[in-house]
């Protein structure tokens, strides 16, 4: 219940931002190793990642929180280039669909900084260890008590 907790609240609040990291101009073209279908164990249940091939200047994404059987909540996910960045985008859904953020609103995490096999968004990283498995960091804060914390996803690339 705890882990779902800070998982609520990092969607709920916003994530909290890296500072003092300079923005970084990119293109789509160094998260397509990203495309493909992605599960791990994360806050109690199974986390589940699946990305489309870079098209348009952007990738979308779906993921989806499963625990004891059930869909805990899930998103929909879009990196995208805007103004000489990438912007991940997410929205939330609850088990019955029904949207976290307002109609036009997303979280948005900037990107910070990027190197062959890291890519840092403002409150979210994604670590490229190899081919068939990579890392997702989350930052969680919680703005009633000021406490942040650094959350890791390890998924496994799947085959369809």
């Amino acid at each position: 219940m705890r882990r779902l907790f800070w998982v609520l609240m990092l969607f709920l609040c916003g994530a909290s931002y890296v500072v003092g990291l300079e923005q970084q101009h990119a293109d789509i073209s160094m998260v397509s190793w990203l495309a493909g279908k992605w599960k791990g164990e994360a806050f109690g249940g199974i986390a589940e990642e699946i990305w489309s091939q870079p098209g348009g200047g952007t990738m979308m994404g779906m993921f989806r929180l499963v625990d004891k059987g059930k869909v805990v909540f899930s998103e929909f996910e879009e990196i995208v280039e805007q103004d000489n960045l990438l912007i991940f985008k997410v929205k939330h859904f609850t088990p019955a669909f029904v949207g976290w953020e307002e109609k036009e609103k997303s979280v948005d995490f900037k990107l910070v900084s990027s190197t062959e096999n890291e890519i840092r968004f403002e409150g979210l990283t994604l670590i490229k260890i190899d081919g068939e498995t990579c890392k997702l960091v989350i930052r969680l804060s919680d703005k009633a008590t000021g406490k942040t914390k650094d959350v890791e996803i390890l998924y496994h690339r799947e085959q369809n």
